[in-house]
C-alpha cells in the first residue's frame, strides 16, 4: 500500500516501492540503530573480513533495480562487518572514540533536520545560531574575548569546518590576507618564494605544508624550527630564524608560536584544546588567548562523531576579511556562508558539539579530560616498567610514544656506552613496523605507528635519526589501564617473536669473544687453509662490517681468489654453513653462496671497471627478487661493485690479495663517480651533492636504485670516494659540458 500524504512518513520519506508501509520503514530505522549499537558494543576493532589495504579493487555496474529493505539492511551489516570500531576500549591509536550519547543522538537527528548553514534566513533559521553559540562557548573557554550580544554572524570570530586540515588552511588564508590586504581579490604582490611559514621541526602536522601547496604559496616555503628534548619549539632559534629570513628579504607570513615580531601567531590546538576544559591542566595552554587564530578538532577531543573542526580568530575582523561575494549566498545579517571559505553547502554538524556541551557541561567535560590524562600517565608508567619498551618522552596531552627495543640490546648499548648504530636502528624500525601491522591485522587492539624524523633518546637514539614509533592515544572514557596492559603485552610478545624469527642475536658484551668475532676467526682460519697457496682476500660487508653494532643478523662474506681450483667452491660453502650453524648465526643465501664465496679477481676487475649493468634506456635497473635474477651474472656484478664501494673489512688475505683488493676499490670508486655523472647528465662540485645522487635519484633509493643506504658509515665511504676522485690520484672529473 502506498503511503498517503497524511501518513506519519508521508512528508518524510520517498518510498522504495509502492507496497511499502509505515511499519516496514520504522523497522528499517530500528534495525539500523540496533546494527550501529551492536557494532559499537564489540571489543573487536577489525573483523576477519576487514582487509587492511587491498592491492587492487574493482566495482560492479550501477544496479538497474533496487533492493528490499531486508536486503538493504543485510548490505549495511556487510559494510559494518568490514569497518573499524574506534569505539572499542581496545582502540588506543586515536582519540576519536565518538561514543557520547548526546553526540550520537545529534548525529541521528542532523540528516532528518537537513539544515544548510550557508543561509540562515531560508536554510537554517535556528541552526545558524546553534553554530554561533558553539563558537562563542569555545572562544570563551580558550580565553578569547566574547561580547554580550552579536549583531551579525561575521562578528562571531570563528566557524565550523570539515576537519583540521581545512581549519589550518583557513588560518593560513587569514594570515595571507593580514600580511597582504586585498590579496584575495588582487593576488599576492610578491613572489611566493619570498613567503615563509614557520613550524616546529619533527612534530609539524602535514596539513600546514598541504595548505601552502593548495594556496599556491609553496610547500617548500615552510621552514622547520628546531625543538627541544620535549619537542617544544626553541623560542630563541625561532627569533633568530625570523631575523635571518627578514634580512634575506623574505616575509614571515605565519608562525605556530610567538606573538611578537609582527608575525601572525597561529596555534594548531586540534588535540591540545581539550586541556582548556580541565582545571588541572589548563595552565599548559597559558598564552593561547593571544594567538591570532586557533584550530580545534572537537571530534578528537570531545567524543563527538566526524566531522567537527573549528577555526577561531582572536579579532573577528580578520575573519570578516575572508568574506566571499556570491548572489547564491544571501548577503544577510546572519549568513555564515559568507565567512566559510572553501565550503558552500554545509551540514548542521555543530549540533553534535552543542548537544555534548549541553548534556555534560564544562565541569564534567573537564573531569573526562582529567581522567583521560590520568590514564595516559598510567600508560607511560607501565611502559617504563617493561624492560623491552622505551618511553620516548612525557607528553602534555593524551599520547604515549614508545619503541620496542629488546632488553639485551639495551644492556649491550649501556655497557659499551654507545647508541644504536644505523644498522641496528634499521632492524629495530622494521620490527616496530611489523608489530604495528600485525596488531592491526589481528583486530583485537589498535596502536598507531609512524616514522618520526629525529626522535632522539638520551641513551639509545642519536638526533636526526628516523625512528618508527608506536603511539597510544587514549580518548575513550571506557578504556582502562587493563586495556592498555593487554596491548603492551601483545607488543612485547610480538617483538620477541619477530626478533627470533629474523634470526637476530645480541652481540655479547663483556671480555669474552663475541659471536661475530668468534665466527670471523673460524672463517679466517678455514679460508687460509683453503686458499693459502694462492692470492686471496676475504671481506665482510653490509651491517656486519660496521662498527658498534649491537644486533647480529648474518655475516655477509665475499671471497676473491686468483683462480678457483676443483672442489674449493664446494668446500668453502660447506665450511661457511658449518661455522654459521656452530655459532647459531643466520645464513643469507639470497644470492647463492657458491657465487659469493669464490670470485675470481678477473671477474671482480670487470665489475669494478664497468659498474652495474644498465638497462636499454641507460638507467639503473631495480633489483628483481627472483631466483633467476639473484643468481645471474648481472646481479653478481652489481653485488661485487656494491661491496667495493661500501664499508667492508678484511678478515683474511695474503699480501698480493690485499693489494689487488685495494686496486679494485680504487677502480670502482672512479667508475662510481663517472656513473653518477652519466646517470644525471650533470657535474657536481660538492661532496654532499655527489652523496645525495648516489643514494637516491630523487624518486628511487636502496635496492630500487644503486643499493646504497643512508647510513652514516655509507655516507662517509661515499664521501671518501668523491674526495679521492677530486684528489691527485684520480684527477678532477671532467665536466661533460666543458668539451
Amino acid at each position: 500500500m502506498a503511503l498517503s500524504s497524511n501518513s506519519t512518513f508521508g512528508n518524510l520519506l520517498v518510498p522504495a516501492a509502492h507496497d511499502d508501509d509505515e511499519n516496514q520503514i520504522r523497522t528499517l530505522f530500528t534495525q539500523v540503530v540496533d546494527l550501529g549499537i551492536d557494532f559499537r558494543a564489540s571489543d573487536t576493532i577489525f573483523s576477519e573480513e576487514t582487509e587492511a589495504s587491498p592491492s587492487r579493487i574493482s566495482f560492479d555496474k550501477i544496479p538497474e533495480s533496487g533492493l528490499s529493505y531486508e536486503e538493504l539492511i543485510q548490505q549495511f551489516a556487510s559494510v559494518a562487518s568490514k569497518s573499524s570500531n574506534w569505539g572499542s576500549p581496545n582502540f588506543l591509536g586515536f582519540s576519536d572514540a565518538a561514543n557520547n550519547v548526546a553526540g550520537l543522538a545529534a548525529a541521528l537527528l542532523i540528516p532528518l533536520l537537513n539544515q544548510n548553514i550557508a543561509n540562515q534566513e531560508i536554510c537554517s533559521p535556528e541552526a545558524t545560531f546553534i553554530e554561533m553559540e558553539v563558537v562563542h562557548w569555545l572562544r570563551e573557554t580558550l580565553g578569547y574575548p566574547v561580547p554580550e550580544t552579536y549583531t551579525k554572524a561575521s562578528g562571531i570570530g570563528g566557524v565550523l569546518t570539515l576537519g583540521g586540515c581545512l581549519s589550518n588552511t583557513i588560518a593560513l588564508l587569514a594570515a595571507r590576507e593580514k600580511c597582504f590586504p586585498g590579496s584575495g581579490i588582487q593576488g599576492i604582490p610578491v613572489l611566493p618564494t619570498k613567503i615563509r611559514v614557520l613550524v616546529p621541526s619533527v612534530t609539524e602536522h602535514y596539513s600546514i605544508r598541504s595548505a601552502m601547496a593548495w594556496l599556491s604559496l609553496g610547500e617548500k616555503n615552510v621552514i622547520r624550527v628546531p625543538v627541544d628534548s620535549k619537542f617544544h619549539m626553541d623560542r630563541e632559534a625561532l627569533k633568530q630564524i625570523i631575523d635571518r629570513e627578514r634580512e634575506c628579504g623574505n616575509i614571515i607570513m605565519a608562525s605556530k608560536i610567538l606573538e611578537d615580531k609582527n608575525v601572525w601567531f597561529h596555534v594548531d590546538a586540534c588535540h591540545g584544546s581539550q586541556l582548556a576544559f580541565s582545571e588541572k591542566h589548563r595552565y599548559k595552554l597559558r598564552g593561547i588567548g593571544k594567538a591570532d587564530s586557533i584550530t580545534i578538532d572537537s571530534h578528537k577531543t570531545m567524543l563527538v562523531p566526524y566531522n567537527c573542526s573549528l577555526i577561531l580568530f582572536r579579532d573577528p575582523s580578520t575573519h570578516v576579511a575572508l568574506s566571499t561575494n556570491s548572489d547564491l549566498i544571501l548577503n544577510t545579517q546572519w549568513s555564515l556562508g559568507r565567512v566559510t571559505p572553501f565550503i558552500g553547502s554545509k551540514a548542521f554538524d555543530a549540533l553534535k558539539i552543542w548537544s555534548t556541551i549541553k548534556l555534560f557541561g564544562r565541569r564534567r567535560l573537564g573531569q573526562i579530560i582529567d581522567e583521560r590524562l590520568e590514564l595516559t600517565s598510567a600508560i607511560q608508567d607501565e611502559v617504563t616498567q617493561r624492560p623491552n619498551l622505551i618511553l620516548l618522552n612525557k607528553t602534555d596531552i593524551n599520547s604515549c610514544m614508545m619503541v620496542y627495543i629488546p632488553f639485551q640490546i639495551q644492556e649491550y648499548c649501556i655497557e659499551k656506552i654507545i647508541p644504536l648504530s644505523d644498522a641496528d636502528l634499521e632492524k629495530i624500525n622494521l620490527m616496530n613496523r611489523r608489530i604495528k601491522d600485525t596488531v592491526r591485522k589481528e583486530g583485537m587492539y589498535y596502536i598507531h605507528g609512524f616514522p618520526l624524523q629525529s626522535c632522539p633518546h638520551e641513551r639509545f637514539i642519536t638526533p636526526d635519526k628516523q625512528v618508527f614509533v608506536l603511539r597510544t592515544m587514549n580518548g575513550n572514557p571506557l578504556s582502562t589501564i587493563e586495556n592498555a596492559k593487554g596491548l603492551l603485552d601483545r607488543i612485547e610478545r610480538l617483538g620477541q617473536l619477530f626478533f627470533s624469527e629474523a634470526g637476530y642475536r645480541c652481540i655479547q658484551a663483556g671480555p669474552s669473544l663475541n659471536h661475530l668475532r668468534r665466527a670471523e676467526d673460524k672463517l679466517s682460519h678455514k679460508i687460509r687453509n683453503l686458499f693459502g697457496n694462492q692470492d686471496f682476500v676475504a671481506v665482510v660487508y653490509g651491517s656486519s662490517a660496521l662498527p658498534r653494532n649491537a644486533i647480529l643478523s648474518d655475516i655477509d662474506l665475499m671471497v676473491f681468489i686468483r683462480s678457483v681450483e676443483p672442489g674449493q667452491r664446494e668446500d668453502m660453502v660447506t665450511a661457511f654453513r658449518s661455522i654459521m650453524n656452530q655459532e647459531s648465526i643466520l645464513v643469507d643465501d639470497e644470492v647463492p653462496l657458491s657465487r659469493k664465496l669464490s670470485i675470481p679477481f678477473e671477474l671482480a676487475a670487470r665489475a669494478a671497471e664497468s659498474g652495474p649493468v644498465l638497462d636499454d634506456a641507460g638507467e639503473i635497473r631495480s633489483i628483481c627478487k627472483t631466483p633467476e635474477y639473484l643468481s645471474s651474472n648481472k646481479m653478481l656484478q652489481r653485488l661485487i661493485f656494491g661491496v667495493l664501494t661500501t664499508p667492508n673489512r678484511i678478515i683474511a688475505a695474503n699480501a698480493n690479495g690485499a693489494s689487488s683488493f685495494e686496486t679494485l676499490k680504487s677502480n670502482a670508486g672512479k667508475t662510481l663517480v663517472g656513473l653518477i655523472r652519466q646517470l644525471h647528465h650533470a657535474s657536481f662540485s660538492t661532496t654532499d651533492e655527489f652523496v645525495k645522487l648516489a643514494i637516491s635519484d630523487g624518486v628511487r633509493s636502496g635496492e630500487q636504485y644503486l643499493g646504497y643506504k643512508d647510513r652514516s658509515e655509507v655516507v662517509e665511504k661515499l664521501s671518501q670516494i668523491f674526495d679521492k676522485a677530486y684528489g691527485s690520484e684520480y684527477g678532477r672529473p671532467v665536466d661533460p659540458d666543458s668539451s
